[in-house]
């Protein structure tokens, strides 16, 4: 019996089979090791020109080879950096909600 020996999180942008009305099913038009990757390759690629969704995943090593939705797409420089920063943001908003902070909060801050 084969046994899961690692996995990893990856990040998938979803697109839809019908760009015009979104009526189509939904796949993965990009499969990636970092999220910033996955939003860079998901700018307007969904219905009417919107940016994809993108959603985390798993990949699974099972006999020494990993599995996940798709080809895996590394990621470039300009995605390690960005993706620093979406860490750093999120890092701040949990602080924030845990401070007590409401979503409003946050985007009064903003402005």
């Amino acid at each position: 019996m084969e046994k899961i020996t690692h996995e990893k999180d990856v990040y998938i942008a979803w697109t839809n089979t019908d760009l015009t009305e979104g009526r189509g099913q939904e796949y993965p038009l990009a499969v990636c090791e970092k999220r910033a990757t996955a939003i860079r390759l998901g700018k307007k690629g969904y219905v009417m020109g919107s940016d994809c969704r993108v959603a985390r995943a798993k990949a699974f090593k099972i006999n020494n080879r990993w599995y996940y939705l798709g080809k895996l797409i590394p990621s470039t420089k300009e995605d390690d950096a960005r993706e620093l920063q979406l860490n750093s943001r999120d890092e701040a908003q949990q602080k924030a909600f845990a401070a007590g902070l409401t979503e409003e909060d946050i985007i009064a801050l903003r402005r």
